[in-house]
């Protein structure tokens, strides 16, 4: 499903477990931190780890932990995007852990380790339902910083909004702007009986997958999804506040062959948008060119996330 999903934001038609966040620009990546990574490896494979089923009222969510709880740091709440597990942030959330650090991370609804969700159509606001009712049952050290990728960006946007105190600062890797399938739906051209099969597909999976919730096993509906998290970065002011906020972004996707030329610059218009406008929501907002990489930042260039969370803490 997350291949499936990247193929629908980010154009990518050939691949199956890599895709691209636009970028505001082709430079050096920005210098992020000064963590200590000798060692590491070996010492990630002793971490503390622990697994368990979080009840959130009649039903569980699996939640997944590395490192031990530090006095006078906040948990790293790790966030995924659209289908990957828990186990998706394992080479990350291991060396982290063993520089001292404690991290969790959760499956949403429908996904992993944790129950279906109990409605037919879910949006951001019922995720965010979710993520509090965890932190409520969860024995985490608050408030948290919240490490969301891709899609995962919604909820912890979400979250920032409903319950600011729960929340340290932000890491946002190569999220999902919430107004790019707006604007791809709005750059394809008028719909006419001989048009490509490329162009009817990507009209095929901007209209019925981003309006079905039954193409999600979180029974997400995107588009409405999006319009909600939109609407909250429309309120007056940073949504972010004075949270540490620091935005990851990856290289921006290819042309697509049979797809014009001005929906593919639409396309990275709306990302380029996007980011910037994400990292703006925050008074101490860093947005952060990653080269190098796909876009599981997280996978790719490990140290990246990790330096950026610890900027984060660091204030």
């Amino acid at each position: 499903m997350e291949a499936r999903f990247r193929r629908v934001v980010f154009l990518a038609v050939a691949t199956a477990l890599l895709g691209a966040g636009c970028a505001e620009g082709r430079g050096e990546p920005s210098p992020a931190g000064t963590r200590d990574t000798s060692g590491t490896s070996d010492a990630a494979d002793e971490i503390a780890r622990s697994s368990e089923q979080i009840d959130i009222g009649g039903r569980a969510l699996h939640l997944e932990c590395w490192g031990e709880r530090v006095a006078g740091e906040p948990t790293v709440l790790l966030i995924t995007g659209q289908g990957p597990t828990t186990s998706s942030w394992e080479l990350m959330a291991g060396e982290f852990a063993a520089d001292g650090h404690h991290l969790c991370a959760y499956d949403r609804a429908g996904v992993g380790g944790s129950d279906p969700a109990p409605e037919a159509s879910r949006t951001t606001e019922d995720q965010v339902t979710d993520l509090v009712a965890l932190l409520d049952a969860a024995d985490l050290q608050e408030p948290v910083i919240v490490a969301a990728h891709s899609l995962g960006s919604h909820p912890a946007i979400g979250l920032v909004a409903r319950a600011p105190e729960r929340v340290a600062g932000v890491v946002l890797i190569d999220p999902l702007p919430p107004r790019v399938g707006a604007a791809q739906r709005a750059a394809l051209p008028p719909e006419k009986p001989d048009e490509s099969p490329e162009v009817a597909e990507e009209r095929r999976f901007l209209t019925d997958f981003l309006y079905d919730p039954a193409q999600s096993p979180e029974h997400l509906l995107l588009a409405a999804s999006d319009e909600e998290v939109a609407t909250l970065l429309d309120e007056p002011g940073p949504i972010f506040g004075d949270l540490p906020t620091v935005v990851l972004q990856g290289p921006g996707p290819p042309p697509v062959p049979g797809l014009p030329d001005s929906y593919h610059a639409a396309t990275e218009a709306a990302f380029d948008d996007g980011f910037r406008e994400l990292a703006a929501e925050s008074t101490h907002g860093t947005l952060i060119d990653v080269e190098d990489t796909g876009h599981n930042i997280q996978d790719d260039q490990p140290d990246i996330v990790m330096d950026a969370i610890s900027d984060v803490m660091a204030g």
